[in-house]
């Protein structure tokens, strides 16, 4: 079954509507027998079972449809329980039948269900939310449909979340794409009602001297924030510029430090960076990795300004920003060029090899969530 309405049918929640329908006829026909003997029968189960439903416990998904041993229903009232089942998106079909003692599901799982990924929350990914998100929404198993209640509600909980912390925003979502068959293999949770970038540094050993210079060269207050990459990011800007200086085994390392706040409408992420500065090197030689997609010609240029004009000191600095601009320039927009030291310590010499992590370009498709709040309450624990 697709995730996303076919084309036409540009509301979600009209494609789920049309599912529905389908698969609730299974239900329908199930119960039909005994709904035409008695109109308003009363339904009382003693016992709850799904079949079909791997990896879920009949306690969750009837907490999930709001049913519960030894209370009664109407043939109209098990429609409804169902009804909310496949809201919840996790379900392609659902049909049911009940014996006078137990009512059973059986259920076809959706084969369209993606693990999360956090774009620019500032939340620690990982097991310890993973764990979060079960604990609060005991139908989330690491995996959300493309739309619906399920889906909903983890959208939710990150928003309240993020509200623990002071920072009160909108998270929206977006389907993740390969970029080479175009499959969708994620769905990527965002804060899309203000930015989120790189806050205040909190820098332990850097001496007096690189200071001003550190204070000078970052530009950490324009930086994105990403959970995935700012750590690196933060800790490869500040050693390209120590060894711009000469300092090629500096030791960088950054932590996320403290809440982060909104400052002028921005949300700011705070970060602790520890130096161990080591000591100094002159600049030996500057090789490149065979496989840059850069023009020989043009590294030949860059390689000049080290003679010309440009003091050997911040010859480095130049060489790492100019040939981040070309490869973006030639359609890498997540690249990101590092230099790797070898150390001649008889000698006192840093030669490096310059490399570059080209990255990938993914394509997201929107993601419509259902604001509807029927059903929610029975998925998130309060």
């Amino acid at each position: 079954m697709p995730s996303l309405p076919p084309a036409g049918l540009s509301d979600g929640s009209v494609w789920q509507r049309m599912l529905s329908v389908c698969t609730l006829a299974l239900g329908l026909f199930s119960l039909f027998p005994a709904a035409s003997q008695a109109h308003e029968q009363s339904l009382t189960p003693q016992a709850i079972h799904f079949d079909g439903a791997e990896g879920y416990t009949d306690e969750e998904l009837a907490g999930a449809a709001g049913l519960a041993i030894g209370q009664t229903y109407s043939a109209d009232g098990l429609k409804q329980r169902a009804q909310q089942l496949l809201d919840i998106g996790i379900f392609e079909k659902i049909s049911y039948k009940f014996d006078g003692s137990q009512l059973s599901y059986a259920v076809k799982m959706n084969s369209q269900v993606y693990p999360i990924q956090l774009s620019n929350l500032p939340i620690e990914s990982g097991e310890k939310l993973e764990n979060q998100l079960h604990a609060k929404i005991p139908l989330y198993h690491g995996a959300v449909p493309a739309q619906g209640l399920l889906l909903e509600a983890v959208r939710r909980t990150l928003e309240d979340m993020l509200t623990g912390v002071d920072i009160h925003a909108q998270v929206g979502t977006e389907l993740v794409e390969d970029p080479a068959t175009h499959a969708p293999v994620a769905v990527r949770f965002s804060i899309v009602s203000q930015p989120v970038k790189i806050g205040n540094l909190k820098l332990e050993g850097v001496s007096d001297y690189l200071r001003p210079l550190l204070d000078k060269n970052l530009k950490i207050s324009e930086m994105s924030f990403d959970p995935e990459h700012s750590t690196a990011d933060i800790e490869h800007q500040i050693a390209e510029i120590y060894a711009g200086h000469g300092f090629a085994a500096a030791e960088v390392h950054a932590v996320r430090y403290g809440y982060p706040v909104i400052e002028e409408g921005v949300i700011r992420v705070p970060y602790k960076v520890t130096v161990k500065e080591g000591r100094s090197y002159r600049l030996g030689t500057v090789t490149f990795a065979h496989d840059l997609p850069i023009d020989p010609a043009e590294i030949d240029r860059l390689m000049g300004t080290r003679t010309s004009f440009m003091p050997e000191n911040m010859f480095l600095e130049s060489l790492v920003s100019q040939l981040e601009v070309r490869l973006k320039g030639q359609g890498y927009p997540n690249s990101h060029v590092t230099l790797e030291p070898r150390l001649d310590n008889a000698k006192g010499v840093a030669n490096y090899v310059v490399n570059a992590d080209l990255g990938q370009t993914e394509r997201t498709s929107v993601v419509k969530t259902d604001s509807a709040n029927n059903g929610l309450q029975n998925l998130i624990k309060h």
